[in-house]
């Protein structure tokens, strides 16, 4: 998981779509304060001006010492020399003479002679500037301060000016979208912690642990509703899943009984063709009940009852149990490939669908043989590899499937082994698949996803 889905959470996730909403109406808002700030700021322009000159000028005042050279100011500074800043300045002696600066506002002393002393006159000095003009008085000496807009003052200026305001703030600015950010991912984290919970609650619920409920407590109200009919599906779900496992072990105790009643009559019969019949039957229904009962089995594994399998492990006692019935029928079972490949699942039903693959090859696989389990770790998985007569393009899709059998030789089958390893897979993730193999023969393969 990236750095920006652990702060926003995955793309499409509810949280991210909070926060970018959030966000999106704190960004609209400040758009709209933006606009609002700059229209009350151009229609008190005039108003901020001689405020900003008026400050100019008392600065400027504050630094004048009579005894000092220049008047102890900094006469090359750029605020006395041209038009470079947003104001320029200007002392005038007495006489009206400029001492520092370069400003010469024609009849200046007229238009402040009755200025009172220490209080800014405000000016029009033509081409769009402005300036404020402080009378102050230094060790009995008389001084004229002139605060002035610089030359070509302009829109552009002024949005110079609104610039200067703002960046005086930026850092504030930034510190608040800090703070709105970080509030927006709280806030979100905070009100998705109840269904983060009820995810936790949804996942611990399997085939072991069907009388669990989901909790609505210090859930949002929109989402109680929900809640509560996703309990009510649980409990039509358990009810079924009860009835289900309860009619499968009646069904178990009813079955298993007249078979052994059955097969223990034909044991006492008289040696014959058709006591062989019998008892090749009595044995296709047992082995049609037990993988019946290993298909619902598989269709019912939940993630609950996973653990951590090495599958070369299981090969190995799976390739033990059928190896003795393989080589009776001159066929020999061999273990290759990496020596382990551990993933997460069901050992014992894994094992299922390992035997029903090598069960299908020993079938199909005519005369004497070596029938391959090669284990496969990069992705983990196995290949069954036999040296039957193939399976044709058009049957390959469909062999899997339950009550499909190949029609390419093999003794009499169920049915319903192929569709018991499809279960299984699909209960692990699993996928299961058939290939021709080089040199004639099919190739099984169950591979798990990479991790």
């Amino acid at each position: 998981m990236t750095g920006l889905a652990i702060l926003f959470g995955e793309a499409n996730s509810l949280r991210r779509r909070l926060i970018v909403n959030i966000l999106l109406a704190v960004g609209f808002c400040f758009a709209l304060a933006s606009v609002i700030l700059s229209y009350e700021f151009y229609e008190h322009l005039a108003e901020n001006r001689n405020e900003a000159l008026a400050r100019e000028a008392t600065e400027i005042a504050g630094q004048i010492s009579p005894a000092a050279p220049d008047l102890g100011l900094d006469a090359g500074a750029l605020r006395f020399q041209g038009d470079g800043g947003l104001y320029r300045h200007t002392v005038f002696d007495e006489a009206m003479r400029p001492v520092i600066g370069g400003e010469a506002a024609e009849g200046l002393a007229d238009r402040v002679s009755d200025a009172a002393m220490g209080e800014p006159r405000f000016l029009e000095l033509g081409d769009t500037r402005t300036g404020a003009a402080l009378i102050v008085e230094r060790e009995g000496r008389r001084f004229v301060v002139l605060a002035s807009t610089a030359a070509g003052h302009s829109e552009e200026s002024d949005w110079a000016e609104l610039m200067h305001e703002v960046s005086e703030e930026v850092h504030w600015l930034a510190i608040g979208i800090a703070a709105i950010l970080f509030s927006a991912i709280l806030a979100t984290r905070r009100s998705l912690a109840p269904l983060r919970r009820v995810s936790g609650e949804a996942g611990a619920i399997g085939p072991g642990t069907t009388d669990r409920r989901l909790s609505t407590a210090q859930l949002p109200a929109e989402i109680v509703p929900l809640v509560m009919a996703v309990n009510e599906a649980f409990d039509r779900l358990d009810r079924g899943y009860r009835a289900q496992r309860d009619f499968s072990s009646n069904v178990a105790h009813e079955v298993r009984t007249p078979l052994a009643i059955l097969r223990s009559a034909i044991d006492r019969m008289d040696d014959g063709p058709f006591k062989h019949d019998l008892r090749n039957d009595v044995h296709r229904l047992e082995q049609m009940f037990e993988q019946l009962v290993n298909l619902a089995r598989a269709e019912a594994l939940g993630v609950t009852a996973f653990e951590e399998v090495d599958l070369h492990e299981v090969a190995l006692r799976v390739a033990q149990e059928m190896g003795v019935a393989a080589m009776r029928d001159g066929k020999q079972l061999a273990v290759t490939g990496a020596e382990s490949a551990k993933i997460h699942g069901h050992a014992g039903l894994l094992a299922i669908a390992l035997g029903n693959l090598l069960r299908n090859a020993i079938n199909y696989t005519d005369g004497t043989g070596e029938i391959e389990i090669e284990i496969s770790d990069t992705p983990a998985g196995w290949h069954v590899l036999d040296r039957g007569p193939g399976i044709p393009d058009a049957q390959k899709a469909q062999l899997f499937q339950r009550f499909t059998r190949g029609e390419t030789g093999g003794r009499d089958g169920t049915g319903i082994g192929l569709a018991i390893v499809k279960s299984v897979a699909e209960a692990h993730g699993a996928t299961v698949s058939v290939a021709d193999r080089p040199g004639g023969g099919s190739v099984f393969s169950f591979l798990f996803p990479k991790s």
